[in-house]
C-alpha cells in the first residue's frame, strides 16, 4: 500500500477493518495478513452468529455509497459470486437519510455559479427520493416547467475514490496471499467497479443515455424517457422533465386508476426485449423505483445510471440462440451458449455440453405459466460456477434484468410469462436471417474481407520476407501443460550427472586398490578405500534424496 494513501485514509481503513471483524469475517483478514491493522473484539458467547451471506450485506451497508454500489455490481455477476451471497445481494438497500435542504441548495448554487431563485419559482424543500450517490427533489423553473432536479451528495467523490484506494489494496492483498482468488482476478473486479461507478457519478453521460433512449423510442408511445434540460445540468446535477405516475409494482393502486396490469406487463417486456435485441442498449436496473405507469397506461423508466450495451457479435450469438430455442434444438442452444462464455482449456468440453443440454431440455418441458426466466438463468450461472466458465459481464447484468423484468411482469400479472413475448422477436429474427437482403450484405461482408485479405497479403508477406532476411523473424512455441518440465529435467540431469561421478569414483577406487600406491593398511592402499568411502556415502546420500521426492517406484 503507499505511504501516502494510507496516511490520507487511514482513519477510513481502519474503520473498514473494524466492520469487517464486528461481523464476523476477521478470518478473512488474517488470510490477508492483516492482523495488526484492526482492533479485535469478541463476540458474546450466547449470540448466535447469522449466515455469512447476511454478515456480508450488513458489513457493505453500513459502510456506506462505494460499498453498497460494489454489492450491487456483485449482484449481476453469479459466475464468480456463491449462490447464497448472490441470493443476499438482491437485497441490498441503497436507502439513506436525505442530505440537509441548504447542503443541496450550495451545491446547486456552486456547479450552476447562480442562485436558486434565478432559476427556479419553486424548489421543494422534501426530496422525492434519496440515496447513497444523490438525491432528488420537485422544483419549477421560472418558465412554469415542472422539473425533478438530481442533486450529489457534497464530497461523495472524495468519499468514493477513498474507498477505491483501499478495495484495491485489499484486492491485491488477496491475490497475493490467497491463492484461490487468482482464478477470480479480484483487482479487475475493483478496476470494472472504479469504472462503472465513476461513470454513474457522471450525470452527464446518464443525460447522454436518457437522450439515447429518447431517440431509439421515437414514435412509440408506449414508453416515455424525461427530457433533459442540458443548461441547468453539470456532472453533478442533472435537470430533467418531472413525470408523473404510479409505481409499477402498486398494483391494486393501478386497478383502481383503471389501468390493465397484464397490459403493463407485456407492453414493458416488449419495450425491454426491443432495447436488447434491436437497439442493443437496455436499462440496466429494472426495479419498481426506476418504473412508472402513467395516466394513459405509458411507461416512464426513470434513472439511466445503469445502462448494458451488447457488440454485435453477443447480440448474433444470443439471436441464434432465441431462433434455436424456438426451434426446440438443444444441441444449437448449448452451442451458442458456449460461445457466449470464455470457457477455460482444462473444461471437460463434453461434461460441459451434457449439463448445458440437459439444463435446455428440462425448460422445453416445462409450461409456459410454470417456467421462470429467473430459475434458468441462476441454473445456468451454477453450471458457470461449476466449470468455472468467465461470462461476460454485459450479459451477467442481461440475466440480472431479464430476471427483473420478469418478476415485476409477475407482480403485475401471476399468468406472466417471458417466452411468448421473446417467440415473436425470434421469428422475426428467423425472417430476417433468410431475407435476400440480409444475404446479400452478408455475401458483401464475406466478399469484403476477402478483398481485404488478398489485398494485404502481398505487403505482409513482404513484411515477414524482410524480417526473415534479417534474421528478426522470430517463431514463438508455448507448450500447455509443461510449465514444471524444465525444472524437473534439471533435477534429473544433475542427479544422472552425479551418479556418473559416483560410478567413475568407483571404478578409479578398483583400480588404484589393484594398484601399489603407498600409502596402504592391510596391504590396500589408502586412496582406494577413501574413494570407495566416498562412492558408498554419496551414493546412500543420492538414494535417500530420490526415496524422499518419491521418484523411486
Amino acid at each position: 500500500m503507499r505511504l501516502w494513501i494510507r496516511f490520507r485514509t487511514f482513519k477510513r481503513y481502519r474503520q473498514i477493518l473494524n466492520v469487517l471483524v464486528k461481523n464476523g469475517f476477521g478470518g478473512l483478514l488474517e488470510a490477508l495478513k492483516l492482523k495488526r491493522s484492526y482492533r479485535r473484539k469478541r463476540q458474546p458467547k450466547d449470540q448466535v452468529p447469522s449466515p455469512r451471506a447476511k454478515r456480508l450485506r450488513l458489513v457493505l451497508e453500513e459502510l456506506g455509497p462505494t460499498f453498497i454500489k460494489m454489492g450491487q455490481m456483485l449482484s449481476t455477476r453469479p459466475d464468480i459470486v456463491p449462490a447464497d451471497i448472490y441470493d443476499e445481494l438482491q437485497k441490498l438497500q441503497d436507502q439513506v437519510p436525505p442530505v440537509e435542504v441548504s447542503e443541496i441548495i450550495s451545491e446547486i448554487e456552486s456547479e450552476l455559479k447562480t442562485t436558486m431563485d434565478s432559476i427556479f419559482e419553486e424548489f421543494d424543500q422534501n426530496p422525492l427520493a434519496a440515496a447513497s450517490i444523490g438525491q432528488v427533489h420537485k422544483a419549477v423553473l421560472k418558465d412554469g416547467r415542472k422539473v425533478a432536479v438530481k442533486v450529489q451528495r457534497p464530497e461523495i467523490w472524495k468519499m468514493v475514490e477513498e474507498d477505491i484506494e483501499i478495495l484495491k489494496t485489499l484486492a491485491e492483498l488477496a491475490e497475493r496471499h490467497i491463492p484461490e482468488a487468482k482464478f477470480y482476478s479480484p483487482v479487475s473486479v475493483v478496476k470494472e467497479f472504479a469504472k462503472s461507478i465513476r461513470q454513474e457519478m457522471d450525470y452527464t453521460l446518464e443525460a447522454r443515455n436518457m437522450e439515447r433512449f429518447a431517440k431509439n423510442f421515437v414514435g412509440d408511445e408506449s414508453v416515455h424517457i424525461p427530457k433533459v434540460y442540458w443548461e441547468f445540468s453539470t456532472r453533478h446535477i442533472l435537470t430533467m422533465e418531472l413525470i408523473k405516475g404510479t409505481k409499477v409494482s402498486h398494483v391494486e393502486e393501478l386497478k383502481r386508476l383503471g389501468i390493465n396490469t397484464k397490459d403493463v406487463a407485456r407492453r414493458g417486456a416488449k419495450a425491454y426485449l426491443k432495447q436488447i435485441l434491436i437497439h442493443r442498449f437496455f436499462h440496466g436496473d429494472p426495479h419498481p423505483g426506476n418504473l412508472i405507469v402513467m395516466q394513459n397506461g405509458t411507461i416512464g423508466f426513470l434513472d439511466f445510471g445503469i445502462v448494458g450495451r451488447l457488440s454485435p457479435e453477443i447480440v448474433t450469438h444470443l439471436n441464434n440462440m432465441l431462433i434455436a430455442i424456438v426451434r426446440e434444438d438443444s444441441y444449437r442452444t448449448t452451442e451458442e451458449l458456449i460461445k457466449l462464455s470464455v470457457v477455460d482449456e482444462d473444461v471437460e468440453m463434453e461434461e460441459l455440453r451434457f449439463d448445458l443440454a440437459e439444463l435446455v431440455d428440462k425448460y422445453y418441458d416445462v409450461s409456459l405459466n410454470q417456467f421462470q426466466m429467473g430459475d434458468m438463468m441462476r441454473e445456468l450461472m451454477e453450471i458457470s460456477a461449476r466449470y468455472r466458465i468467465k461470462i461476460n459481464r454485459q450479459l451477467n447484468l442481461l440475466g440480472k434484468v431479464l430476471a427483473g423484468v420478469e418478476g415485476i411482469g409477475r407482480q403485475l400479472d401471476p399468468d406472466f410469462n417471458l417466452l411468448p413475448i421473446i417467440e415473436p422477436f425470434a421469428k422475426r429474427l428467423i425472417a430476417q436471417k433468410m431475407s435476400p437482403k440480409e444475404i446479400l450484405d452478408k455475401t458483401s461482408q464475406m466478399a469484403k474481407d476477402y478483398a481485404d485479405f488478398i489485398s494485404a497479403l502481398p505487403r505482409d508477406l513482404k513484411v515477414a520476407l524482410e524480417k526473415a532476411k534479417n534474421g528478426k523473424l522470430r517463431i514463438e512455441f508455448k507448450h500447455i501443460g509443461l510449465e514444471n518440465f524444465t525444472p524437473e529435467l534439471e533435477r534429473s540431469t544433475s542427479r544422472l550427472a552425479f551418479a556418473m561421478i559416483i560410478a567413475a569414483l568407483v571404478v578409479s577406487s578398483a583400480l588404484i586398490v589393484r594398484s601399489d600406491i603407498k600409502p596402504v593398511i592391510l596391504g590396500v592402499p589408502v586412496i582406494g578405500i577413501l574413494g570407495y568411502l566416498i562412492a558408498a556415502v554419496s551414493g546412500i546420500w543420492l538414494l535417500i534424496v530420490i526415496i524422499r521426492n518419491r521418484t523411486l517406484r
